[in-house]
């Protein structure tokens, strides 16, 4: 093959080729240098908004839990005072 049966492949789609990956390797350049990391930043704020939010949440569970086991107890003192009047008419029996 001489170059003038190759020149017109090498003008052509050869260049074009070379002009492709030379593209792709800016490209790739490009994201891994300046846009990864600005992704990572965002995802790694969104994920310790998240961990604070649960944190908040797990906080406001146990007090809610909390909560709900002192009117329980309210509740069991409560019934237990009535039943008591109300078995033992007049009778006071000391709690």
């Amino acid at each position: 093959m001489d170059i003038q049966t190759l020149a017109p492949y090498l003008a052509g789609p050869g260049a074009g080729l070379l002009i492709c990956v030379l593209v792709g390797y800016g490209a790739y350049q490009i994201i891994s240098s300046k846009i990864m990391p600005l992704v990572e930043n965002f995802v790694n704020r969104h994920l310790a908004q998240i961990d604070a939010m649960q944190t908040k949440w797990d906080a406001a569970d146990e007090r809610r839990s909390q909560e709900h086991q002192q009117i329980l107890d309210t509740c069991r003192t409560i019934c237990d005072r009535l039943d008591r009047e109300v078995t033992n008419p007049g009778i006071r029996i000391a709690p």
